[in-house]
């Protein structure tokens, strides 16, 4: 079975990606996972495409809470929910799009609704990893209990592994990593879906 996963970076080396509730803004704690979902994807491509480093303005080598906070107060301002969330995959890319303009990096952003058979959602992970690239994840309502917790929430999706009848998918939220079938949270059974994004150099 196919596996490939990205050798995430660590937070004071020790939190999986970022957690907004790390911060101490009512608003950045309840509504911030897109904004990290963002930062998480930035710092990596800083640490892993020279054409990409101006996305983070920190060190790369190393990434500190204290310099993720600051940086996610930065995104924030860009990348934050209106009136019931940031529901949008197309919505969050031309948000992100307004913070990369600010770097000077030469971006772009491809998305893929919610909507799109998992046939593609399943190619659309596999070739971002392949590359390099983290997934920016949105799921919003679903009709199985067990991704409950996930629902209307914003997460990057590291890796995957090819396994018997689908695909498992491994990413950050929290500050922890986590891991689910891509096929059944594809196939939410609600009308209204979620979607990815990825930015490419």
């Amino acid at each position: 079975m196919d596996k490939n996963e990205l050798d995430f970076f660590l937070i004071d080396g020790k939190y999986y990606g970022g957690d907004q509730n790390w911060h101490t803004h009512k608003m950045m704690k309840l509504g911030g996972c897109s904004a990290v979902c963002a930062c998480e994807t930035c710092i990596w491509l800083a640490k892993t495409k020279p054409s990409l480093a101006g996305l983070y303005p920190y060190d790369t080598k190393y990434i500190s809470k204290e310099d993720f906070l600051r940086f996610f107060e930065t995104v924030f301002q860009f990348i934050h929910p209106g009136i019931g969330g940031l529901t949008s995959v197309e919505k969050f890319a031309r948000m992100l799009h307004k913070y990369i303009d600010t770097t000077g990096v030469k971006a772009r952003t491809r998305a893929l609704g919610g909507n799109m058979p998992y046939a593609a959602a399943r190619e659309f992970v596999r070739g971002a990893i392949d590359r390099g690239l983290p997934v920016m994840y949105l799921m919003l309502k679903h009709k199985d209990d067990a991704f409950a917790d996930y629902e209307w929430h914003w997460f990057t999706l590291t890796g995957y592994e090819e396994v018997q009848g689908g695909m498992d998918v491994m990413f950050a939220t929290w500050g922890k990593k986590h891991s689910f079938r891509l096929d059944q949270a594809w196939d939410t059974g609600k009308a209204w879906r979620g979607g990815m994004v990825v930015v490419e150099d």
